[in-house]
């Protein structure tokens, strides 16, 4: 019997060690108003005071419910989110493997964040880099139903990248990327709301639910049309390019994830919105529900093509680092 414990004793931490001890950054609930849940795979459980988000899972927020999340880093209170109502946050895993970095995905809804450090965040459509720079940088950020995203910077630049665009947009502007493709930058003012452009996108996806629905499940079908062996010919002769490359095509991926994602929630909840026509729409959701694991199949590709490319390339540099200025382990 003491040998039993003592095995499952070392089991337990092992996986303690794996799950929680690699990650020196940590999303912790401080807070919270209604009912939310934490979901990954076929596991759901609900949100309490004190409960960690960790990498792979998504934090949901039902109706009249808003979350609080502390982000820690070693321990240390480096910054918050906060999540609004009906929204869906994802913690992606560490950009590199060799350290850890805050990547979150927002798939649908609004959230606030002012963290310490760097930061990214992933919607469909666009990818946000904030980089710290001795205050907390703030923003806000919302992915409507529609499939469009707002991206508005309060106090410090960010950095947007998109499949066909890449700007740096200032405080008091606010950058939209719209479901058509059409992306502008405008001034900061009160139709730039979050919440205002969430209930537009809203309107908007329900005046045709059929039509934005089909739009959706197209959008979805170029997810995995993705060139995975894109990722492969990356050309390791000029580190500084060959690691700019790579680290777009992670940006690529984590946008996948979120579009996989968000407009798969998306689809699902303007079929159930229409409960008049809601058999009518079977053929949607099976269709979507197909694409939706297609895609996770093409992105399971994507990342694996990612590792082996970022671990040769972290051969390469780490050779060429030792050559060129003696750096060696």
């Amino acid at each position: 019997m003491k040998k039993t414990i003592l095995f499952l004793l070392n089991i337990f931490i092992l996986f303690s060690s794996n799950t929680l001890f690699s990650q020196d950054i940590t999303f912790k609930i401080t807070g919270i108003s209604g009912v939310a849940f934490i979901e990954r795979a076929d596991k759901s459980l609900r949100v309490f005071r004190g409960s960690e988000i960790h990498e792979g899972y998504k934090l949901s927020a039902n109706s009249n419910t808003t979350v609080e999340i502390t982000v820690l880093k070693n321990g240390n209170n480096i910054g918050s989110i906060s999540l609004n109502e009906r929204s869906i946050m994802m913690v992606n895993s560490s950009i590199s493997s060799e350290d850890s970095y805050i990547s979150l995905s927002l798939l649908h809804g609004y959230c606030t964040l002012s963290i310490e450090d760097d930061y990214q965040v992933h919607t469909a459509n666009v990818s946000s880099m904030v980089t710290y720079n001795n205050t907390p940088a703030k923003l806000e950020i919302a992915f409507s139903e529609d499939g469009s995203t707002i991206v508005i910077p309060i106090n410090s630049k960010v950095n947007v990248y998109t499949d066909n665009d890449e700007r740096v947009i200032n405080p008091r502007e606010v950058y939209i990327a719209n479901f058509d493709g059409n992306n502008k930058v405008v001034k900061q003012g009160s139709d730039t709301d979050p919440l205002v452009f969430l209930n537009r996108g809203e309107e908007n996806a329900r005046l045709d639910s059929t039509s934005t629905i089909e739009s959706l499940i197209s959008a979805m079908e170029d997810i995995s049309q993705n060139d995975v062996a894109a990722v492969s010919r990356v050309s390791f002769t000029d580190v500084d390019n060959s690691e700019k490359d790579i680290y777009s095509f992670e940006m690529k991926k984590n946008r996948m994830i979120a579009g996989n994602e968000g407009y798969y929630s998306s689809i699902v909840r303007l079929i159930n919105s229409d409960s008049v026509r809601k058999n009518e729409m079977i053929p949607y959701a099976r269709k979507s529900l197909g694409l939706y694991s297609a895609n996770q199949r093409a992105i399971s590709k994507m990342d694996s093509a990612l590792n082996r490319t970022r671990d040769k390339f972290n051969r390469i540099k780490k050779e060429f680092d030792s050559k060129m200025y003696g750096v060696s382990e």
